[in-house]
């Protein structure tokens, strides 16, 4: 049996700090193209997409056409306009892509990027401490990092910009477009490489006609909203929307000892976005951001006896003991990005620049008791700056090429403190003071060529370089004591270069009916593992992942865009899969600890289908999803003193083997007005958080959602009630094992009951 020694030294923490529960939101899944977006409650404004070449990812390459007026006449409300070759562009596109309208985020409440995976097959999202470090998968490929200083294999892109550290994308997503979820290796035709797949998260556009809407909501635990965008033409050839959006509430956690709230909302978000048109071909689009938190982290608990620091055995979902050592969050942060669109005769260049920062302080109770034992302060800035330039042509009606230029710099300075105060340990505390850097460029290229009528094929290649540099290290700071000592350090840069490349077949079975088979592969740059840490061998590189896909699929629009129907087969092969690892090394005086190192060989077997009904039954909307994975690690896993951390055949964490949703729709229209209900149903299987650890398995989580719309059938308003996890499960949906050997776990979020009310003008 092969072994692999791990030279990674471990963080000497008495628990393994964890995600926040993810909230139990109903989310509706479309499907890569989906017409529900356009059959339910009609929302903010976006242009309609026009007639365009497709280039291997179904992405435009010619000129945008001259743009409709989509803003709404007296008592209507601005609408969501959605035209074929939108549609097109993700029918024909070679992999398996799902989209949320930001209809659904609004109708659904889903306030940030990691809610999404709630209703997307093969995706979790988790919240990694206080909240401020998502972590996600797509088809179990991701990075169970819970630091934050390291991204994932799935590229998280908010209009179009890279957002390479989790922080950058815990804000609120407001007045969006569409998000889209793009599976398997990417950076062929946009962005930085991965290995997972990609999400992109689009704004609604500024437009040349005035309009807009105002929203408030109430909900459970005292939960205020408040949300408003308005679109307004400054002169003919200058164009700016304004986007806001606030959510004040009371924490649903209460101590058990203190009746303190934890888990409270304190957020607000503010985007502005100018377009400039320069003249018929070409415009330029400014978009300045800002975001800031300020709610009061949640806590996990201890199922140990509040004597010994727990909230019990069997406690209640709500019910943690803090102690005095409250956790807090305290985050904000913004940015500038600019787009500049030039259309030709032959195709369309874009550029988009743009420069983000973060200020994190946060204090997180990690492992449950009110003690303070593990307990983590995160105080760091971040800065990430990229560059994406790329043009898209369309040679001689049957080739049609993307070449592009991708390039980005990022930044993050912090001091990550581990307090031990209350141990015996004679160390104390542990702070590691560290920068660390990370320069990454790729040349890519992208080309389908019409060999048939109706068969494409389909190729392209990536070059890429990454560079990461790391110089830091930690200090013990004894209780009492004004100096200190220094336990670890690193002063060093590594770099790598890659080639990547996928080829595949579509073919055109029938109109809008397309089957496609393609194998590619990708890899993700080493990162390294920045907890406080006793051994500088813990600061040791983390070597880059790699991975192979194959995929086979088809896709189907039927009946006048009235049925979509997807489904596809995969086969992912790992080197070197990033991962966190988990193990007791001190039985005794029960202390575990985690390092962050690879897998040599691991495979995920699975497939997924989706379909949607639009209306084949007047004024009923269905969706349904459904996903299967088998992710196993192929190679043992050895540990310095020849333990096996894991063994063959293991399951790899954030990979439940079933998931599923569905959602039903339906209107009853009465004289003027329309009421529209709308169930929604989300299950995952249990999966593992990290490889080692007997009490890391989460629960199988579900949720049910009911909701009730009632407005004018013109749209300018519509009110709603609603409830979210109705039967008000409490699952564990991430759990570990904590410094005194028991099982801590962060719990769903509980029944969720609210009102909003919209208005359009």
């Amino acid at each position: 049996m092969k072994s692999y020694f791990l030279r990674r030294s471990f963080r000497l923490l008495a628990s393994v700090p964890r995600y926040v529960s993810l909230p139990a939101l109903p989310c509706l899944l479309l499907a890569s193209t989906s017409t529900l977006a356009t059959a339910a409650t009609p929302v903010a404004s976006s242009q309609p997409v026009a007639k365009s070449h497709v280039s291997a990812n179904g992405k435009h390459a010619s000129a945008p056409s001259k743009r409709k007026n989509t803003t709404p006449r007296n008592g209507s409300t601005e609408e969501v306009e959605v035209s074929q070759t939108h549609t097109h562009r993700y029918l024909s596109q070679p992999a398996t892509v799902n989209v949320i309208s930001g209809q659904e985020l609004r109708a659904l409440h889903l306030e940030s990027p990691k809610d999404i995976a709630s209703f997307t097959p093969g995706v979790t999202a988790s919240n990694a401490v206080s909240g401020s470090a998502p972590i996600f998968s797509i088809r179990g490929v991701g990075l169970d990092d819970y630091v934050g200083t390291n991204m994932g294999g799935i590229g998280i892109y908010l209009d179009g910009l890279l957002a390479p550290f989790p922080v950058f994308y815990t804000g609120q997503m407001l007045d969006i477009e569409s998000v889209s979820t793009e599976k398997g290796p990417q950076g062929f035709d946009m962005g930085r490489s991965t290995t997972g797949g990609s999400i992109n998260i689009q704004s609604v556009k500024p437009s040349d006609k005035f309009g807009g809407y105002a929203e408030w909501g109430y909900s459970s635990y005292n939960t205020n909203h408040g949300r408003f965008a308005i679109n307004t033409p400054i002169t003919n050839k200058i164009f700016n929307r304004f986007a806001f959006n606030y959510v004040k509430g009371d924490g649903w956690q209460k101590d058990i000892n203190t009746g303190d709230r934890y888990g409270s909302q304190d957020l607000l978000a503010l985007r502005n976005l100018t377009k400039f048109v320069v003249d018929d071909t070409s415009s330029v689009l400014l978009n300045i951001h800002y975001t800031r938190d300020k709610g009061r982290s949640t806590s996990p608990q201890d199922i140990s006896s509040p004597s010994d620091g727990g909230a019990g055995l069997h406690p209640n979902a709500n019910s943690v003991n803090v102690g005095n050592s409250p956790p807090h969050r305290n985050e904000n942060g913004g940015g500038v990005s600019v787009n500049y669109t030039k259309a030709f005769d032959f195709g369309t260049f874009s550029s988009t620049t743009g420069i983000d920062f973060y200020r994190r302080n946060d204090l997180d109770n990690y492992d449950g008791l009110d003690t303070q034992v593990a307990d983590y302060r995160w105080n760091d800035t971040a800065i990430a700056q990229s560059h994406d330039m790329h043009l898209r042509m369309n040679l001689a009606k049957i080739f049609h090429l993307t070449v592009g230029v991708y390039e980005s710099y990022d930044k993050i300075d912090g001091e990550y403190t581990s307090y031990r105060g209350a141990t015996r340990d004679p160390h104390a505390n542990f702070t590691n003071h560290f920068s660390q850097q990370n320069v990454s460029t790729g040349l890519y290229i992208n080309t389908v060529t019409n060999i048939t009528k109706k068969l494409d094929f389909l190729a392209g290649g990536r070059l890429s370089y990454d560079e990461r540099g790391f110089n830091g290290g930690t200090r013990s700071y004894p209780v009492g004591s004004a100096s200190s000592s220094q336990l670890s350090y690193l002063n060093t840069t590594h770099s790598y270069h890659r080639f990547t490349g996928r080829v595949g077949l579509r073919y055109e079975i029938v109109p809008n009916t397309y089957a496609y088979g393609t194998i590619s592969n990708g890899y993700k740059a080493g990162s390294y593992f920045v907890a406080p840490v006793l051994l500088p061998q813990a600061l040791d590189y983390v070597k880059p992942e790699n991975l192979i896909a194959y995929e086979i699929g088809i896709k189907s629009s039927l009946l006048h865009n009235k049925v979509q129907l997807e489904g596809s087969l995969f086969d992912y092969e790992y080197h070197n899969r990033q991962t966190l690892f988990f193990e007791v090394f001190d039985p005794v005086n029960s202390l575990n600890s985690l390092t962050l190192g690879t897998i040599p060989r691991a495979r995920t077997r699975g497939g997924e289908i989706s379909g949607t009904f639009h209306d084949v039954i007047p004024n009923l909307d269905l969706h349904g999803s459904f996903a299967y994975l088998d992710a196993q690690s192929k190679s043992t896993v050895l540990d310095d003193g020849g333990n096996a951390l894991v063994t063959k055949n293991s399951s790899l964490p954030f990979s439940p083997r079933f998931s599923w949703s569905a959602v039903a729709r339906y209107g009853i229209d009465i004289s003027r007005y329309r009421t529209t209900l709308q169930a929604s149903f989300t299950w995952k299987d249990n999966m593992w958080a990290a490889l080692g650890d007997p009490n890391a398995q989460n629960g199988k989580i579900s949720s049910l959602g009911l909701r009730m719309e009632f407005g004018p059938k013109t749209g300018k308003w519509n009110a709603a009630v609603y409830v979210d996890n109705l039967q008000n499960n409490a699952r564990s949906n991430y759990s570990f094992t904590g410094n005194d050997g028991n099982r801590v776990q962060y719990i769903q979020t509980p029944r969720w009951i609210g009102c909003d009310l919209h208005y359009n003008f």
